[in-house]
């Protein structure tokens, strides 16, 4: 798998965060490996031991965006796991979830992946999409 393309943006009060990737799975790939960076400081490595379902599955981007990274968040601070992976599924799509290894907490509490000037675009052969995360 390749690097995470994101980068964090100044914002006054959350995180704003610049995603990219070459198709809609990578763009929210990268979504759910900042979110996570960000909430560690850094991501741990680990392999998956399981992949979850994302359900339900909403139509249209912008919530894609926004379910998957809260799902992935949740299951960092409710269930101490860790979100590895992304892959669209032909029912849907599901996470890559490993166990945080034992001493790895959370340097920042991120609450939630709002819509918050969520725009995805699709321009120089990519997509992209600025999301704003809740701290």
């Amino acid at each position: 798998m390749s690097r995470p393309r994101f980068r964090t943006l100044p914002h006054r009060a959350d995180l704003r965060v610049a995603v990219w990737g070459a198709d809609e799975a990578e763009l929210i790939r990268n979504a759910v490996a900042a979110a996570v960076t960000l909430a560690l400081g850094r991501v741990p490595r680990a392999t998956a031991q399981e992949w979850l379902d994302i359900r339900p599955w909403p139509a249209g981007l912008p919530s894609r965006l926004v379910r998957a990274v809260n799902e992935a968040l949740f299951h960092l601070y409710a269930r101490h796991e860790l979100a590895v992976g992304f892959e669209s599924t032909a029912r849907g799509a599901r996470l890559a979830i490993a166990r945080l290894p034992p001493g790895c907490r959370p340097d920042l509490e991120v609450k939630a992946a709002t819509y918050h000037d969520l725009r995805p675009r699709r321009g120089g052969g990519r997509l992209s999409a600025l999301i704003t995360l809740d701290v």
